[in-house]
């Protein structure tokens, strides 16, 4: 079986290859994000794992845990089709004569993949056998990484009924362990429950319509960037605990990263459109889908500013985000390969005229 092993990790290392292929209209803007602050980013996500294990407030031990579960599920979404080999997973049978080595084969490479998983294994090694179960909530934790990590490749649907049993229970739960048995107790449940196929509507199609199909058929555009400005919403949220006389700081940072996700949207909806440009043009209907498509990106971009300034308590300096959009747009539509130079832009003026003049 030793060739099938092969064969997976061949195949995973393809799929990475053309997953980071698809990013390098966004390479500048991942370099900006995150290649400076890769050390801080490291320190912040041990930083988290140490609020399960050492906390003072339950409350906030179960926010970061949330946060953990929902990081994970977007980063490994992301990562599924290589990790599962989706592309050509039909095949796998004529390699095998049962199910054991494939299964082998995905949780190697998902213990490849959970960076998140890997970082709270190395936590926990780091604290030591004897003193780790002083802290039995981290190897929960740990467990229901994994789990939520298998939901995720097996069940997706129960994922998300997972996570929304998960957000809900941050509210209600009195301590973190308490929270941890619920999700675990909901998972068990949500992993018999039969499959529930729901019969969306099919309205007729037209300029606006089109975007419903769109986003059925491609669901991920959206959900990833929903995911993202959830947790970046969820970190300020966290931060407004710990450190309120820097709210007002954070919140422009959480406002800025999410203008570049819902911006962005621009670059998909765009493959949409072009392939589809001469039927629209045979129904005169063509300037109108491009206002659609206008107004959908404007429209959640909008959202997610007002969401996370009416949570984080945003001030009026705030509106320069939502009002230097329109720039942003124009810029990915016109100039695609410059929209993280023009976010950054924006991004320095906006904080350098919040520190020295506001």
């Amino acid at each position: 079986m030793l060739h099938y092993y092969q064969y997976r990790y061949r195949a995973c290392r393809v799929q990475l290859a053309v997953l980071m292929k698809q990013l390098q209209q966004f390479s500048m803007m991942l370099i900006t994000l995150f290649f400076i602050f890769i050390p801080q980013l490291i320190i912040g996500v041990f930083y988290g794992l140490g609020k399960l294990v050492s906390f003072d407030s339950h409350h906030l031990a179960i926010k970061v845990a949330f946060g953990f579960l929902l990081l994970q599920s977007l980063l490994l979404q992301a990562l599924k089709p290589a990790i599962m080999d989706s592309a050509h997973r039909a095949y796998h049978r004529t390699l095998l004569r049962g199910r054991l080595h494939q299964v082998a084969a995905d949780w190697i490479l998902l213990l490849g993949c959970h960076v998140l998983f890997v970082a709270a294994l190395i936590l926990a090694m780091s604290i030591g056998y004897d003193k780790l179960w002083q802290a039995p909530q981290l190897p929960a934790f740990m467990l229901l990484q994994w789990c939520f990590a298998l939901i995720l490749l097996y069940r997706p649907q129960a994922l998300l009924s997972s996570l929304l049993v998960a957000f809900i229970a941050v509210w209600l739960a009195p301590s973190l362990p308490i929270y941890l048995a619920v999700i675990a107790l909901w998972l068990a449940l949500d992993w018999f429950r039969p499959e529930i196929k729901l019969a969306l509507p099919q309205p007729s199609l037209n300029p606006a319509s089109f975007w419903y199909y769109v986003i059925k058929t491609s669901p991920w555009m959206i959900v990833w960037r929903a995911g993202a400005s959830l947790i970046t919403l969820w970190a300020g949220l966290i931060m407004a605990k710990e450190r309120p006389d820097l709210l007002h700081y954070y919140t422009l940072v959480i406002l800025l990263i999410n203008q570049l996700w819902w911006s962005s949207l621009y670059l998909d909806t765009d493959k949409h459109v072009t392939g589809r440009r001469q039927f629209w043009r045979s129904l005169d209907l063509y300037p109108q889908l491009l206002r659609s498509q206008s107004l959908l990106i404007y429209g959640l971009c909008f959202a997610s500013w007002l969401g996370a300034v009416v949570l984080l308590n945003g001030e009026l300096f705030n509106l320069a985000v939502i009002v230097s959009t329109p720039l942003l747009v124009w810029t990915v539509t016109y100039h695609p390969r410059r929209l993280a130079v023009m976010w950054g832009c924006i991004s320095v003026s906006l904080m350098m005229l919040k520190v020295l003049f506001i």
